[in-house]
């Protein structure tokens, strides 16, 4: 528990109002920080473990997204999720 204390300290050394936002690499990084987390975890029962595999997915697939965007700065993203009404 005390590294990842120390993990979260070193992150927020501002506070969070004077904390400048991440670029876009810098979100990449954490990221491909978050997947290495769990790329090599497995989980106790079925549930757990497909979660673990749906989580590791999720995150390559943001890290590929940011990266297509981050090579074609031209190409249009929209800036929030669309609000789907089903």
């Amino acid at each position: 528990m005390k590294i990842i204390a120390s993990v979260l300290v070193a992150m927020y050394r501002l506070p969070m109002k004077e904390k400048p936002p991440l670029s876009d690499r810098e979100v990449h990084e954490r990221l491909h920080e978050a997947w290495l987390l769990l790329a090599k975890e497995d989980g106790a029962s079925e549930f757990g473990n497909n979660t673990l595999k749906a989580a590791r997915l999720s995150l390559f697939t943001f890290q590929m997204t940011l990266m297509m965007k981050m090579e074609a700065p031209t190409a249009q993203m929209p800036s929030e999720p669309s609000q789907h009404s089903d």
